[in-house]
């Protein structure tokens, strides 16, 4: 009995270590097709709010558990405490002002704090999980956690291919409406001419922000093309051309502005020297090409194609507003609103979570005046002191990943000075998750090289 028990417990041990990287895994696969699967499991099982909210309860689990198992073994502490009071500070905060404003509706509320908070959960998780990993399977992190974002993503980006040329109702069929909370098509401008893709994800802007951290990813590995096989060669350009017409039929101008600024930034840290000299030589011909660009743009401005794709307005625009004018409109007034309250004026005040209260929502059309709106300027200043943090903690870990973080990170605050980016689950899973993962793994390489260090310098040598 006694030596069944000392088989099973360090095997238990090393299971409980491992499961928070299985529930990043796990977050990282579903996530993509969290929309899809509830609307459509749900005609069949029931229980559609269940279905949504399960996924942020198992994340709630899962970062709470993987807390106790790092505080047990008290691994990489410094790092890993400085993100949990961050979280823990940026959570009570919400509930103070829920608490001072009693009035708001409770279910927008609930959705607004998870919403927020959710974000710190993911990289709290991926952090622990890199943390209870053994040095030895370092490598494999990054590889298993690759090919997990390049499997899904392609079956995403496939399925949003196939998508522009079925019937556009084909999502009714499955649980897609209005009445459930998942419109079933999108079009410019509401115009039927216009169709936009979403795949799996709620959003054709959802899924064009998703795919740029796997695009990122091909991006990066495309440059070193040169060290692969003719096999891996093809398959990775294959790779990137199907995510880039999947992305690109999303006609989501702020994913394209993301896509732009991730090659942008992979290329220049990678061959910055190499860039600064064609600059220097070739610097009158990239004139020559943005002005002629700029002219082939003006010259087609009144086209109904290059309109309604490049200013979304089309003819069957309604009102005096199209869609430029009403992101601009509503950026005002939220930025207004702060000036006004820069206390906040509670959780679930603005943003997609405002939607589901009966007296209207608050769509700013921009993540960071959402949460000035919602927390205040003191809530608005613990995110972005949090994403500073985590942005110059990643710059100093100088492994694969580095390039791709820091890259879609600027694109990422591009689409979210232009949209509600880190509301979507999918989203922010992927970034936040492997953003804590990387710092989780890079601690304890360091913590080990340290270990070995100290090892050395106490152990005796003898004299040769």
């Amino acid at each position: 009995m006694y030596a069944t028990l000392a088989i099973i417990i360090p095997n238990m041990q090393r299971i409980l270590r491992y499961l928070p990287f299985g529930g990043v895994i796990a977050l990282l696969a579903y996530m993509p097709f969290h929309i899809f699967l509830s609307q459509w499991l749900s005609l069949a099982t029931g229980g559609l709010d269940a279905w949504k909210l399960g996924k942020d309860a198992a994340l709630a689990v899962l970062a709470m558990f993987s807390i106790c198992l790092v505080w047990q073994q008290r691994k990489g502490m410094r790092q890993f405490h400085i993100l949990l009071v961050g979280g823990v500070l940026y959570a009570a905060l919400h509930g103070v002002l829920w608490l001072t404003h009693p009035a708001l509706f409770r279910d927008s509320v609930l959705l607004g704090i998870i919403y927020n908070n959710r974000l710190f959960a993911y990289v709290v998780l991926g952090m622990a999980a890199g943390l209870l990993m053994a040095v030895k399977d370092r490598t494999k992190v990054f590889s298993i956690v690759t090919r997990v974002i390049l499997i899904v993503s392609t079956i995403v980006a496939v399925l949003g291919v196939v998508q522009y040329f079925l019937p556009k109702d084909i999502l009714t069929h499955v649980g897609y409406s209005l009445d459930r909370g998942v419109r079933p098509n999108f079009f410019i401008d509401d115009n039927p001419a216009f169709p936009r893709i979403m795949s799996t994800l709620r959003d054709p802007n959802s899924l064009g922000a998703y795919l740029l951290f796997p695009i990122a990813l091909l991006s990066a590995r495309i440059m070193h093309m040169y060290a692969y096989t003719m096999r891996r060669k093809l398959l990775l350009v294959a790779l990137v051309i199907v995510h880039i017409v999947a992305l690109y039929l999303t006609f989501s101008r702020s994913a394209w502005l993301g896509v732009i600024i991730v090659w942008i930034a992979i290329a220049w840290w990678r061959f910055s020297s190499q860039f600064v000299r064609i600059l220097k030589r070739w610097w009158p011909a990239l004139i020559v090409g943005v002005i002629i660009t700029g002219g082939a743009l003006f010259v087609t401005r009144h086209d109904a194609s290059v309109g309604g794709i490049l200013t979304h307005s089309t003819s069957a625009q309604a009102g005096p507003y199209g869609s430029n004018e009403y992101h601009l409109l509503y950026i005002k007034h939220g930025v207004e609103r702060i000036w006004h309250n820069p206390l906040g004026h509670g959780p679930g005040t603005a943003g997609l979570a405002s939607i589901h209260n009966p007296g209207g929502g608050m769509l700013t059309e921009n993540y960071y005046v959402q949460i000035g709106y919602e927390l205040g300027v003191l809530g608005l200043v613990m995110l972005i002191g949090m994403q500073v943090w985590l942005y110059i903690h990643i710059a100093r870990c100088r492994n694969e990943w580095t390039i791709v973080l820091l890259a879609t990170f600027w694109a990422y605050v591009a689409t979210n000075m232009l949209l509600h980016t880190w509301s979507n689950e999918a989203v922010a899973a992927q970034w936040w998750l492997v953003a804590g993962l990387v710092l989780g793994v890079t601690a304890t390489g360091k913590a080990k090289k340290r270990s070995d260090a100290q090892s050395d310098a106490t152990t005796p040598h003898a004299d040769v």
